[in-house]
């Protein structure tokens, strides 16, 4: 069975008034509801996004908000880390 997920996005450092953004979609095929939610989570984590919140819609079909993770520290800043910024 196809399930639709509907994809919207919002920014890490949004305010809590900032509304997510639509942006579009894609179908996972499942036999069961759980089973579509960790194929849509498996699929949005392996495109390098994290999943804010998934919800099922009344009407069949998943809503996932997702933010862009974190950007990765500089290779400065993870050679002073090692050393124990010094």
């Amino acid at each position: 069975m196809n399930h639709q997920v509907h994809l919207y996005q919002i920014d890490r450092d949004a305010k809590p008034t900032d509304p997510p953004r639509p942006t579009g979609g894609f179908e996972v095929a499942a036999d069961t509801l759980d089973g579509a939610r960790a194929a849509a989570i498996a699929r949005l984590t392996s495109e390098g996004r994290t999943v804010r919140s998934l919800s099922f819609l009344a009407g069949g079909g998943l809503v996932v908000v997702v933010t862009q993770p974190a950007p990765a520290p500089a290779v400065a800043q993870v050679g002073r880390a090692r050393r124990g910024g010094r």
